[in-house]
């Protein structure tokens, strides 16, 4: 049976359809999924195959394993992208060899950004744009002390320089069982109450020296992990401005304050002495049961569980002054950026925005 010409257009239409939504379907025709969607979130089609250089410091918090699996999911979507990605393991050796790096033009396109670092490294990076990832999206997104670590104003206008990975504050981490047999129910919630706690968790020998420290705190980073944030975070919390508006380093009698507060914890003649000099390292002896508490970040977990599997870790909130209106902590964490010398800018950031904005994804680092 001939078909009419009519006949023959309504055939060629419904064919062209039917193979276009079987073009969708393949992916050969990319854009058109929901956005948003697991599977097109990042998605940038296809293309010639593109190389992206990413350097990162695997912590606690940060492992291999999870930014293997983000990047096998960016890829997964992308698959003209291949991201070539270089695992350091100390924060130093890290800073040191990317500056290197950038001093002689070979700079990976993505870089981990610790958030300490914008005073000092915001001119290597390369901000992020408006159209890409609007500054409301970020406040939504990502707690207040992440604009304060990696956004910087400048003439009324916002630049977005790094997209954090994950949040992590100074907490108050204790021993269970000790907590348990002193009968104390609860972590203290301001520093008040943590002095009253000491005489009942601290033990003494006959000649008043400390066998097991109440906590480690008042002394350095010769035996105390992150002693140098502790005193950072008091400094701050008794309201002291640590930089003047020239940029100079300035303490003042708040300051002074703090650091006498500090202090007080490793004086023998303190109601309040529970460390000093001679004591064993603080995750060693927190480890082991000597030591019922520490100041430090969950990233300082799985190495204490890993000395330790058996020790019951409880978390409460870092202690604030008991006249405090807002509670003040002190975060330690990494974002991701791009530097300002990679020819593959927007591709570095579209893979940033997917590692960090994308709920899903950004499970990994938690």
């Amino acid at each position: 049976m001939s078909l009419s010409r009519n006949q023959i257009i309504i055939v060629g239409i419904i064919g062209i359809i039917i193979l276009f939504f079987i073009l969708v379907f393949l992916d050969v025709i990319p854009g058109l999924k929901k956005p948003g969607s697991d599977s097109s979130f990042g998605a940038i089609g296809g293309g010639k195959k593109i190389v992206l250089n990413f350097w990162g410091v695997i912590d606690g918090h940060n492992d291999k394993e999870a930014f293997q699996a983000t990047i096998e999911a960016y890829q997964k979507i992308n698959k003209n992208i291949q991201i070539d990605f270089q695992a350091f393991d100390n924060r130093l050796t890290y800073e040191k060899t990317l500056l290197n790096a950038l001093a002689t033009g070979r700079a990976p396109d993505i870089l981990m950004f610790h958030n300490s670092w914008l005073p000092k490294h915001y001119d290597k990076a390369l901000p992020l744009s408006e159209a890409a990832f609007p500054l409301n999206q970020f406040q939504q997104l990502f707690p207040y002390v992440a604009e304060q670590n990696f956004i910087l104003k400048q003439d009324e206008k916002s630049f977005i320089y790094a997209l954090p990975l994950y949040i992590d504050t100074l907490a108050f981490l204790y021993n269970k069982d000790i907590f348990d047999a002193k009968a104390i129910a609860l972590a203290p919630t301001n520093w008040q109450s943590f002095q009253n706690l000491i005489p009942y968790l601290r033990e003494r020998n006959p000649a008043n020296q400390i066998v097991k420290p109440a906590a480690a705190i008042g002394g350095s980073e010769k035996n105390i992990n992150a002693a140098s944030d502790l005193l950072n975070l008091l400094m701050l919390q008794f309201g002291s401005q640590m930089i003047d508006k020239y940029g100079k380093i300035q303490f003042g009698q708040k300051g002074q304050e703090a650091f006498n507060f500090y202090l007080q914890f490793t004086n023998p003649n303190s109601s309040f002495y529970t460390w000093n000099e001679n004591l064993r390292y603080s995750l060693d002896s927190f480890s082991d049961g000597s030591t019922a508490a520490i100041f430090n970040y969950s990233s300082a977990l799985p190495l204490i569980r890993k000395k330790n599997p058996y020790l019951k870790i409880g978390l409460g909130l870092m202690p604030q002054l008991a006249e405090a209106d807002q509670p003040v902590n002190y975060a330690n964490y990494w974002g991701l950026s791009v530097s300002r010398q990679s020819q593959r800018q927007d591709l570095a950031w579209n893979f940033i925005i997917f590692s960090a904005a994308n709920p899903q994804i950004a499970e990994n680092f938690l």
